[in-house]
């Protein structure tokens, strides 16, 4: 199906994502498999003239930041492009991601079948997998029971990446937490999104490349995340748990899983973790109960 009989059954649907230091290569793939596709790019910052040129192939609108403003902030600036644009669905991207060709128009086609069921559909997503190079760890996801009819199961919150946002939905929720600034903003807006009515889904049938974190060695694949994050990450990441767990909408469940996988990685971290590794994390704690988001302030790493 293409996009223009995706629009004949009554959408409209494009791509989005927020660039930030991108690979021109894994751009250029990208690109090439969104070809002739709507593409919304948020510059988060500055971007090499290369990384941009390497989106050719797509119909792109560029939209740009002199300075990093955060991940959140760049979703929403797409999301409200689109809307205004006239698009019914997005598909958010995150900048190493490889979507192969075809899976816009397919995600499109299922979530309007979905919603002339009657059915609130805020995320459709398809199933995310590493790439065939590389050592990448695998995705963990959130379901929420087994799998429904036509291999669709529902989950928490899906990944941003791959993931196709109604406009409808959107406007309902409310846009991403752009005071996240990076980490948790998919998780906080999934459950918000349940809490409002509307569901989050996975095609556990269509499949997208996609790489979390860097590519490791064997051996150190089962290395916990805050060991291989940055400082300034771990910062986030720690704030962020805290501040979602302050949240009404956020189950009483993941907040205490949240915070005892919190709670277990600092644990390593304090084992395993090079010196003064704490202190972005304790930083991060205190924010987090004091509600101080936005931008890591200067100096915590």
């Amino acid at each position: 199906m293409t996009p223009q009989e995706v629009q004949k059954r009554g959408g409209r649907a494009c791509a989005a994502v927020v660039l930030y230091h991108p690979d021109p290569v894994l751009l250029a793939h990208q690109a090439e498999g969104l070809r002739g596709c709507t593409l919304f790019a948020f510059a988060n910052g500055p971007v090499d003239s290369g990384a941009i040129a390497a989106l050719a192939p797509t119909d792109l609108r560029l939209i740009s930041s002199p300075e990093n403003v955060g991940l959140g902030r760049g979703l929403n600036a797409v999301m409200e492009a689109a809307a205004e644009q006239g698009f019914t669905h997005v598909m958010l991207l995150d900048q190493d991601s490889e979507p192969p060709a075809g899976i816009l128009e397919t995600l499109a086609e299922r979530a309007l079948a979905l919603e002339r069921q009657g059915d609130m559909i805020a995320v459709l997503a398809p199933r995310l997998v590493p790439p065939q190079e590389g050592l990448y760890k695998q995705i963990r996801y959130e379901w929420r029971g087994k799998a429904g009819p036509g291999d669709l199961a529902a989950v928490d919150f899906a990944p941003t990446s791959g993931s196709l946002v109604s406009v409808a939905a959107y406007q309902a929720i409310g846009p991403f937490r752009d005071d996240f600034f990076i980490a948790g903003i998919d998780v906080e807006w999934g459950f918000r999104a349940w809490d409002r009515g509307w569901g989050s889904y996975v095609a556990t049938d269509l499949a997208v490349p996609h790489r979390w974190g860097e590519s490791v060695g064997q051996d150190e694949l089962g290395k916990p995340q805050i060991l291989r994050h940055t400082p300034i990450r771990n910062y986030y990441y720690a704030r962020n748990v805290i501040a979602a767990a302050r949240l009404r909408h956020v189950p009483l469940g993941w907040r205490i899983k949240s915070c005892a996988g919190l709670i277990a990685q600092i644990s390593l971290l304090a084992l395993k973790g090079p010196p003064r590794s704490l202190c972005p994390v304790r930083a991060g704690i205190i924010d987090g109960f004091r509600g101080r988001l936005g931008p890591a302030p200067a100096g915590v790493v």
